[in-house]
């Protein structure tokens, strides 16, 4: 319009090419566009009315108008392309410093985990220790004061009746290789677990489970137990807490039986129940034992889950005894 009123050409053209930068440095993309079509179809219209350029002209300004809205919007795309990099960026790195204090804690926290684990695991020990000593007190106690009831009464039998003084003396011997074969045994055991945190804490677990839920536990060992490692009795201990749970809570049952088997490369430890399952496809774990299956196989051993005949199921898992793998654990 200034261009008409005032004759002012070419002061006309450089406001429109402005225009048109403004419009596509700042305007949205919709209002951006409609705005320059307008633009350049009004300039158009006018040049073509007033008729101080051809159609050629007019197409070649229209053309560059166009090109010039073409060039800043792009220029625009990529700026905004630049600053969202520059966010993602900004943002990626946050989210890398939150992930490395989410790391760190949960490093404190597995370290964390493993320290009472290995609690549990001591307590456990501890406990079917003081249950043992009870039964030291209670049945060895008991035999010795037996021996030595027989023992004081011993000079008098002999002098009264020498066939009775014999039969008391071999009950007296008995009596005390039994209690000698048990303090023998008790002892090597303690043994055993001073290093491995083992066989006492199944133990421990198994008599507790017994007492808590009435359910008649039976448990034995074959071969020569060597100490365990505590990444090998807590995946033993958590396997069979979760067993044992299972069958309270699903199984119905009413006797468990579990035996530790060790071979010169491998230990199996084997929990068998007389639960209602009675099909003859043992049933899927669920996410206790299948994640103790998962760590079972991570170092090396194997997580297997039969039925057993006439009714019930039998785990069966077996893992390497010497496995350096399970210190990453």
């Amino acid at each position: 319009m200034s261009w008409i009123g005032f004759d002012t050409y070419n002061s006309s053209v450089v406001l429109i090419f402005c225009i048109v930068a403004y419009i596509a440095l700042r305007l949205p993309g919709n209002l951006s566009v409609l705005l320059t079509g307008t633009i350049i179809v009004l300039d158009a219209s006018i040049w073509f009315f007033t008729q101080r350029a051809d159609v050629h002209e007019i197409l070649m300004y229209s053309i560059i108008h166009a090109g010039t809205y073409g060039f800043f919007w792009g220029a625009r795309m990529r700026r905004e392309a630049n600053e969202i990099k520059q966010q993602h960026y900004q943002e990626l790195r946050e989210m890398h410093t939150q992930l490395e204090k989410t790391h760190r804690a949960l490093q404190q926290s597995h370290l964390e985990l493993e320290e009472a684990a290995v609690r549990s695991l001591r307590y456990a020990v501890l406990e079917e220790r003081t249950r043992i000593a009870r039964d030291i007190h209670d049945s060895i106690g008991h035999g010795l004061t037996s021996v030595i009831v027989q023992l004081q009464a011993l000079p008098y039998m002999i002098k009264a009746n020498t066939t009775e003084a014999d039969t008391t003396l071999a009950n007296v011997l008995d009596v005390t290789r039994s209690c000698l074969t048990e303090v023998r045994t008790v002892v090597h055991q303690m043994a055993i677990d001073d290093d491995g945190l083992g066989l006492l804490a199944l133990k421990s677990l198994i008599n507790s489970v017994q007492e808590q839920s009435g359910l008649t536990a039976h448990f034995d060992v074959f071969g020569t137990i060597t100490p365990w490692k505590p990444e090998l009795s807590e995946l033993l201990y958590r396997v069979l807490q979760e067993a044992l749970t299972n069958v309270i809570r699903h199984a119905v049952a009413s006797q468990v039986e579990v035996f530790v088997r060790e071979s010169t490369q491998e230990l199996t430890m084997t929990i068998k129940d007389d639960g209602i399952w009675t099909l003859d496809t043992p049933p899927s774990p669920g996410f206790g034992l299948s994640s103790m299956q998962a760590r079972c196989v991570r170092v090396g051993g194997s997580f297997r889950i039969r039925t057993n005949q006439p009714h019930g199921l039998i785990i069966i898992v077996t893992v390497p005894v010497d496995n350096h793998s399970m210190e990453g654990e």
